[in-house]
């Protein structure tokens, strides 16, 4: 299996919920790509048993194969994938998220705005933590950034509630990748 640009792009619908099923044509629709170029893709990662789908009518929808054995280890690639996209993205507050992580015991997410690569100068950082993080209000003077930390234990980690829904449905994991998976799983 080797992962090309395509693939990741479509990997990385997947995500925002391991377990959701898509439409190849809005995959295509969403990321602008040519629609065969889509449904070949998709083909590729259902040959290779990383995707199936399900027939619904004339559509098609491909969703992750949990029963393909290395399945955690592709998507913890892809998490990987959207960390290296989004350091790129706002490398001018790169050794920002380096010193946040090395604050942060446990596992150290961004959501909101900066997740969504929404973020302005105006934008405060949203950072979730299952875990422990020492004191940032000297980080916040350094960088001119609020970050807002909302901190949960595994114990209390509810997927149904309005945070939790945010912080899965966008993401970008900066310490802990692993765990994530398996928490959300």
């Amino acid at each position: 299996m080797v992962l090309n640009k395509n693939k990741i792009k479509i990997l990385e619908e997947f995500c925002s919920d391991y377990h959701k099923k898509i439409y190849g044509r809005s995959i295509a629709k969403k990321l602008k790509i040519n629609q065969k170029t889509i449904s070949n893709t998709l083909n590729e990662l259902e040959k290779e048993n990383i995707l199936k789908f399900s027939q619904e009518g004339r559509n098609k929808y491909y969703y992750l194969n949990n029963f393909y054995p290395h399945i955690k280890e592709v998507i913890k690639l892809i998490e990987i994938q959207r960390k290296i996209e989004f350091l790129e993205r706002y490398k001018n507050i790169g050794e920002l998220f380096l010193r946040l992580e090395e604050r942060a015991s446990g596992l150290l997410i961004i959501f909101g705005s900066y997740a969504n690569f929404l973020a302005n100068e105006k934008s405060d950082l949203d950072v979730f933590v299952i875990g422990n993080i020492k004191n940032t209000e000297d980080l916040e003077e350094i960088y001119r950034i609020k970050i807002n930390i909302i901190k949960f234990t595994k114990e209390k980690f509810n997927k149904e509630e309005h945070i939790i829904k945010e912080v899965i449905k966008n993401h970008i994991v900066l310490k802990g990748v692993e765990s994530f998976i398996e928490l959300i799983w």
